[in-house]
């Protein structure tokens, strides 16, 4: 990596999957975490992004209790610009993201969108909208959800950071804090845990592998 980089600010398996998209679903309000150092990371960590591998770090109290966050980060081939078209893409955000359903803009205001999202997997099906910021300026994407629209889920909110690499890639820092219910928890096995945090936190690599395609097909349709 350049030195910009280290400057830089089976059913069951569907099931564990599904529940990864869920858990935005169950933030807990107002939960203490730090803002991703890239600065920070270790030479293990730098390694496995050089590779185009993705780096996890999950908070100490993720697992326990039903609560689940921390940050993903993953480096993909493409200028923040580019980033910034995939994910107002709603419409292939079915083909990006397990068990994703329909997404939709239904409004927007300025660089405020309003979205609405349906996740499902045979029986379950799961609606809510969601209020998206682009802030270009800040190389930042902020999500929460809109309570005084329909919503099977009872909160939301997380962001993306950005930053531009010299070599014209980004480093995507993706964070977040969740709670699942504890009724939904006790009916998954233990080994069921580690799984839906590492599908959380996963979520920047599914974006990484979703831009850059077969040969960098999808990069090309966002410029």
């Amino acid at each position: 990596m350049t030195d910009s980089f280290r400057k830089s600010a089976a059913p069951g398996q569907a099931l564990t999957v599904m529940l990864a998209c869920m858990a935005t679903a169950f933030v807990i309000a107002g939960s203490a975490y730090a803002e991703p150092s890239p600065s920070e990371f270790t030479e293990k960590e730098m390694t496995r992004l050089k590779n185009g591998k993705s780096v996890f770090r999950p908070l100490n109290t993720s697992t326990k209790n039903g609560f689940y966050g921390g940050t993903g980060f993953a480096v993909i081939n493409a200028p923040i610009n580019v980033i910034f078209k995939a994910i107002q893409d709603w419409a292939s955000y079915p083909k990006a993201y397990p068990n994703t359903i329909h997404v939709e803009e239904v409004s927007r205001k300025g660089n405020r969108h309003l979205v609405k999202m349906e996740l499902g997997h045979q029986l379950l099906r799961i609606t809510y909208f969601v209020e998206v910021e682009f802030d270009k300026k800040q190389r930042k994407i902020k999500f929460k959800l809109v309570t005084n629209r329909e919503h099977d889920i009872d909160a939301t909110h997380g962001y993306w950071r950005f930053f531009p690499q010299k070599n014209g890639s980004t480093l995507v820092a993706y964070v977040v804090a969740v709670r699942v219910p504890m009724g939904v928890i006790n009916l998954l096995p233990k080994s069921v845990e580690r799984k839906l945090e590492g599908g959380l936190l996963n979520i920047p690599t599914r974006l990484k592998r979703w831009i850059e395609g077969s040969n960098g097909a999808n990069r090309a349709r966002y410029r």
